[in-house]
C-alpha cells in the first residue's frame, strides 16, 4: 500500500514524513501506524446512534470482518485505488484506510473540501463522500465527474430526494451507507438507482438484522462479535436482509397522543422545497408537544404552505400538520454537514 498526498508518494515506512506534511491527519495516521505494528485493539468514538456518545474498543478481527464484507460486496482488490477526502478524524476515513490496508490498495489522501474532485486528476476506483460534498458538486456542476469512479459510498447523513435522483442518473455504482461506529462502519448499502421512494438498504454478507417491539433495528454479525446491537432507528422490514429506514425513535413527537415521526413527514414533502427544512416540536400546554416546520433561509409562500398541508393530511392525518412555521437564517450542522436537530430546534425557538 502506498499513500499519495499532494503529489507526493509515501510508503508505510514514511508515515512520520506524511504526518509532518498533514498534521491534521494525526488520528488517521496513528491508526495506520498501529495497524502496521499489529495492534489488536483500537479506540473509536461513537456518534450517538445507540445512546450517548462514548469511547469504545474495536478489535482487529471486527475491522477485518467489516472490510471483508464491503470488499466482497464491491469486489475490491489490490488493483483498485481509493480516495480518502473526508475529515481524517472521522471513523469513515479510518475505515477507508483499513480497506486499503487489508486489500493492499493504494490511496489518494486529500484535505477535506466541499468539492474534492477539483484537485484530483488521477484514476480513482473507490471513494466515499458525505452528502454536503455531493450537493456542492451538484451546485458547481462537477457532479458528472463521479462517473469516472467505479464504486462510490455516500454516508454520514440522509441523502435528499434531489441528491438521490441526480446520482441515479450517473452511470456508475453509487451506494448510500447505513451503519455506525458500534458496527464498525456500514452494515447495509442502498443502491442509488431508479426511484427514491422505492429505495431500500440491503445488508452485507454475514450480517443479521431484526426489530424490537418498537420496530427499531437490531444488528448482529462478526462486526459486532456476535453481540446484538440495538439501534434507535425505526425501519420497515422488506425481507430478512432488506429494509427501509423510517426515522429515529428518539426523534418521535408525541402530540396529544398522536405519534409523529419527523423523518417520515420530511420525506413526504421533500420535493416541494428548494431549501433545507426540518420537522421538529415546541412545548404546547394542550398537546404536550406541537409539531412545527423550520425552514432555512427562505420564507414559504402561502400557496406552497397550503399545498404541503394537503400532502400531509392525505399521507398521514390533519393532526400531523405543523402548528407553526419558523424561518431560520442558518441551521446548526455537524462538520459532515448533518443537521443538528436539537440545536437547530432550540435556535429557532429562541427567536420567540
Amino acid at each position: 500500500m502506498e499513500i499519495v498526498f499532494e503529489e507526493t508518494n509515501y510508503s508505510l515506512k514514511a508515515l512520520n514524513d506524511l504526518q509532518d506534511s498533514y498534521p491534521e491527519a494525526d488520528r488517521l495516521l496513528h491508526f495506520i501506524k498501529c495497524w502496521v505494528n499489529g495492534d489488536t485493539r483500537f479506540q473509536f468514538q461513537t456518534s450517538g446512534s445507540t445512546g450517548p456518545p462514548k469511547q469504545i474498543h474495536i478489535s482487529r478481527e471486527q475491522i477485518i470482518a467489516s472490510v471483508a464484507a464491503t470488499s466482497n460486496f464491491l469486489r475490491l482488490n489490490k488493483s483498485h485505488r481509493a480516495l480518502i477526502c473526508l475529515d481524517p478524524n472521522f471513523v469513515a476515513s479510518i475505515m477507508m484506510a483499513a480497506r486499503c490496508l487489508v486489500n493492499d490498495m493504494d490511496c489518494f489522501l486529500a484535505r477535506p473540501s466541499a468539492d474534492p474532485l477539483k484537485s484530483i486528476d488521477k484514476k480513482i476506483s473507490f471513494a466515499s463522500f458525505v452528502p454536503f460534498q455531493i450537493y456542492k458538486m451538484m451546485e458547481n456542476k462537477t457532479i458528472t465527474q463521479l462517473s469516472k469512479i467505479e464504486n462510490i459510498l455516500v454516508g454520514g447523513a440522509p441523502l435528499t430526494q434531489s441528491g438521490f435522483e441526480t446520482l441515479a442518473n450517473i452511470n456508475t455504482n453509487i451506494f448510500v451507507t447505513y451503519g455506525m461506529t458500534e458496527t464498525v462502519s456500514h452494515v447495509a448499502l442502498m443502491p442509488v438507482r431508479e426511484s427514491f421512494s422505492d429505495a431500500y438498504y440491503e445488508v452485507l454478507p454475514d450480517i443479521r438484522i431484526g426489530q424490537d417491539e418498537d420496530g427499531c433495528l437490531h444488528i448482529t454479525g462478526k462486526v459486532t462479535e456476535g453481540k446484538k446491537v440495538q439501534t434507535n432507528d425505526i425501519v420497515e422490514m422488506l425481507a430478512k436482509n432488506k429494509f427501509r429506514w423510517l426515522g429515529r425513535r428518539d426523534h418521535a413527537i408525541n402530540s396529544g397522543g398522536i405519534k409523529i415521526h419527523p423523518e417520515q413527514l420530511e420525506k413526504s414533502i421533500e420535493g416541494h422545497f428548494s431549501t433545507e427544512f426540518m420537522i421538529s416540536w415546541r412545548p404546547d400546554p394542550k398537546l404536550g408537544s406541537a409539531c412545527i416546520l423550520i425552514i432555512e433561509d427562505k420564507p414559504i409562500q402561502k400557496e406552497k404552505q397550503n399545498e404541503i398541508e394537503s400532502i400531509i393530511v392525505e399521507s398521514f392525518s390533519k393532526y400531523h400538520v405543523p402548528k407553526q412555521i419558523i424561518e431560520l437564517k442558518e441551521f446548526e450542522r455537524t462538520d459532515s454537514g448533518k443537521i443538528k436537530r436539537e440545536a437547530t430546534r432550540k435556535k429557532a425557538l429562541n427567536l420567540f
